[in-house]
Order: C-alpha cells, then sequence, then structure tokens
C-alpha cells in the first residue's frame, strides 16, 4: 500500500520598521508547534528580492494521512 502525505507550507516575513529583524524565539515556537501536531519539516527556502534582499521564509512540512 502506497503511503500518503499532506503538505503545509508556513510563511514567516520580518518585521520592523525596514522589515530586516527575525525573532528566532517566534521561528521556533511556530515550529516547534507544528512539530507537535506531527508536520516534519523538509524544506526552509528564503524568499529574496531580486536585488538580494530577504522579504521572507518559507518552510514547507508533511505529514503522513
Amino acid at each position: 500500500m502506497r503511503r500518503k502525505f499532506e503538505y503545509k507550507t508556513l510563511m514567516i516575513k520580518p518585521s520592523g520598521f525596514w522589515g530586516t529583524k527575525y525573532d528566532p524565539a517566534e521561528i521556533d515556537m511556530q515550529l516547534n508547534k507544528f512539530g507537535s501536531e506531527g508536520w516534519e519539516l523538509v524544506a526552509a527556502e528564503s524568499r529574496n528580492y531580486g536585488n538580494g534582499s530577504t522579504y521572507g521564509f518559507l518552510y514547507t512540512f508533511k505529514r503522513e494521512i
């Protein structure tokens, strides 16, 4: 029998006036929340403007259904 998965993507954007602040504790809290719900992190990717500035991070999770 084939295993089946569902996927979820979380976008975390910076805060602050210039949009450059990330709170590692907040990121950990969100990642741990998904982990406690059975989600496994399978990919993390930064999202960048054309000039190399980062405007967020995408975290992709999966779990078996």
